[in-house]
């Protein structure tokens, strides 16, 4: 399984080639991403230009499942998070619950993003940065 992060998401909408080449060849693989990422894709129907269209969104990831989360990932977030801060390279807090849900799940994170270019995260969770 994989967990996405909005920033792959995103440009995977925006027909980025880098995140719709990854997506269309992982597209039999079970596909998963927490409701925070998918409110993070929402909020750039917010901010556009143009009226929102929510249901566009929901049409072209309809491939994607969305994962309610348990307690036991905003722990294993916390913990990733702590471990990180100790370490000295600090994640954002939506960040860290991200990777918490893949460290949680066991399931490799695929970004499209700097922020998650940590070696501390590297030893923890199977990532690919696009």
């Amino acid at each position: 399984m994989v967990v996405y992060d909005s920033s792959v998401l995103i440009d995977y909408l925006d027909g980025t080639a880098a995140s719709t080449e990854y997506i269309e060849a992982s597209i039999t693989e079970p596909a998963t991403a927490p409701e925070l990422v998918l409110f993070e894709v929402y909020q750039g129907e917010v901010y556009k230009s143009g009226p929102a269209n929510f249901d566009a969104v929901d049409s072209s990831l309809a491939w994607l499942t969305i994962l309610e989360t348990n307690s036991g990932v905003a722990r294993a977030a916390a913990e990733l998070q702590n471990e990180l801060h100790r370490r000295g390279e600090p994640l954002a807090a939506r960040d860290a619950f991200i990777a918490g849900v893949a460290l949680a799940r066991d399931e490799r994170l695929v970004v499209s993003d700097s922020d998650f270019e940590l070696e501390g995260l590297k030893k923890h969770i199977d990532i690919d940065i696009l």
